[in-house]
């Protein structure tokens, strides 16, 4: 027969049981338990979460073959509460998924939780990598966390090791250089971070490349998001996750943009305390990914400045021969231990190498340029490329036009298209057959004139023929003298 206890006794049979764990208050002011994950590892719970309190309840159990009193329970944790407010644990420094040592901006050491059963971390300095127990680091989990698997190292270099990631992705040279300076940007353990803007038309693989990135660094149960209609609803995501990627982008509302832009950088959320009349307050900056189809829009549409100066962007083209995603998926599995391996070491390289780079003036994030410029040897890439992936005026997002994505598709496969506009807008339409274009040839010819980034060169003889030519927006900015295409960010 199950021990009946007195409402009294169950509570200080509650607190016995809870000896095993620490009760202690973070930085922040928030207030957690790191109980016991295996001989040589902890978890850390927030006192007030229903895991903490399963924990409790099932230790109770354990002995007494019987579930404790409501009251009990509300004692028990009342008073662990006070213990970890007013005991002797002093205040812990507690991180999401990512930790440092040192400076944030040049650390000596970055941590970063695997987050599995076994408690393992992946402990990385100037020397290298290697595996270590979270005893002496503590850091929170979100309810939707996964784990990362333990990094294997390859025989391969780590830019070589990447290479093979890019290559899964189909990604050419510069959008390589993009995304593996912004992978090294969300790495670092403080802001600012680019917004990464991943923009394609149907079949271009933007939604796996999106969820692929997010999943080497912080692997989730929900990937992937719309995005919400509440700055507050991203902030408390922003709360829960160390990395936020969104799908179906086609256009960002100002107060989102606003929310966004603030995140990239550093932005403080406030979390009301139950018995408790002041908020909690924290500082949040978080890598961010949109996924935006470019082939989908009725109408313009153009970002803030001051957000889109924010964002760096890639553009992938449709896929004439798509894989199927399960044979994507499996090969990105037997190749992610490869891949932390090689990220490891690429932010072993940044840790030794930060202190000595000097990138003189840089337009956009020049903290990130530092730190990927620091990782670059790792990386296969050297420091001009670094800066360029960052400051090229073609990585912004300047939003959505239909006719000038659908042009600009176009001219992505060849540089230079010459015919009738009767054929271009045959073509135009095949490229983005859901999108607002001109509903004629003449009106297409005329629209053209319109179009950004684009040279247009019609026949003198009357015919009809025309030819267009891509041009980067640099070369605008040169002809133009018009500074603002590229603003520097910080």
């Amino acid at each position: 027969m199950p021990t009946r206890l007195r409402q009294t006794d169950q509570a200080l049979a509650l607190l016995y049981h809870a000896r095993a764990a620490t009760p202690f208050c973070s930085e922040d002011g928030e207030l957690y338990a790191s109980i016991p994950a295996s001989l040589d590892s902890r978890h850390v719970l927030p006192l007030r979460s229903a895991a903490f309190r399963d924990w409790l309840i099932a230790n109770f159990y354990g002995e007494y073959e019987t579930a404790p009193s409501p009251d009990a329970i509300r004692a028990a944790l009342r008073t662990l509460e006070a213990r970890a407010r007013y005991g002797e644990t002093p205040a812990r420094k507690l991180d999401l998924r990512l930790s440092f040592e040192g400076d944030p901006f040049t650390p000596t050491k970055i941590i970063l939780d695997l987050a599995n059963q076994s408690g393992e971390v992946l402990e990385i300095s100037s020397q290298g990598w290697r595996i270590a127990d979270n005893l002496n680091k503590s850091f929170r989990e979100s309810a939707t966390a996964l784990s990362l698997p333990r990094p294997v190292q390859s025989d391969a270099p780590a830019g070589a090791a990447l290479d093979q990631f890019a290559k899964l992705a189909r990604l050419s040279e510069g959008d390589r250089a993009r995304a593996l300076t912004w992978i090294m940007t969300a790495l670092r353990p403080t802001g600012p971070y680019p917004v990464l803007v991943v923009r394609g038309p149907a079949a271009s693989g933007k939604s796996f490349f999106a969820r692929a990135l997010r999943t080497l660094i912080d692997p989730s149960a929900a990937p992937v998001r719309r995005l919400p209609a509440r700055d507050r609803d991203l902030l408390r995501l922003a709360h829960q996750n160390w990395m936020l990627a969104f799908d179906q982008v086609q256009r960002v509302p100002a107060r989102i943009a606003g929310a966004l832009s603030a995140l990239s950088s550093g932005d403080a959320y406030e979390i009301p305390q139950a018995d408790y009349r002041d908020p909690l307050v924290f500082q949040i900056a978080r890598p961010v990914i949109l996924i935006a189809p470019s082939d989908e829009m009725q109408t313009a549409w153009a970002p803030p400045r001051s957000f889109s100066n924010r964002t760096l962007t890639i553009d992938l083209a449709a896929i004439a021969a798509p894989r199927p995603e399960a044979a994507l998926w499996s090969e990105f599995e037997a190749m992610r231990p490869a891949w932390l391996a090689a990220l490891g070491d690429a932010v072993g390289a940044a840790l030794h190498r930060i202190r000595d780079i000097d990138l003189g003036n840089v337009a956009r994030f020049p903290d990130c340029a530092a730190w990927a410029a620091a990782a670059a040897p790792a990386l296969g890439l050297n420091e001009r490329s670094i800066v360029d992936a960052l400051t090229d005026p073609d990585a912004v997002w300047i939003g959505s036009d239909p006719l000038r994505d659908a042009v600009h598709g176009l001219l992505r496969s060849k540089p230079v298209w010459s015919g009738d506009a009767a054929a271009l807008l045959d073509q135009l339409r095949a490229i983005a057959p859901f999108a607002s274009l001109p509903a004629t040839p003449k009106g297409l010819s005329q629209a053209l004139a319109g179009v950004s980034g684009i040279r247009v060169e019609k026949n003198a003889g009357g015919t009809g023929a025309l030819s267009i030519a891509r041009t980067s927006r640099a070369a605008e900015q040169a002809a133009t003298g018009d500074a603002s295409l590229l603003l520097p960010t910080r």
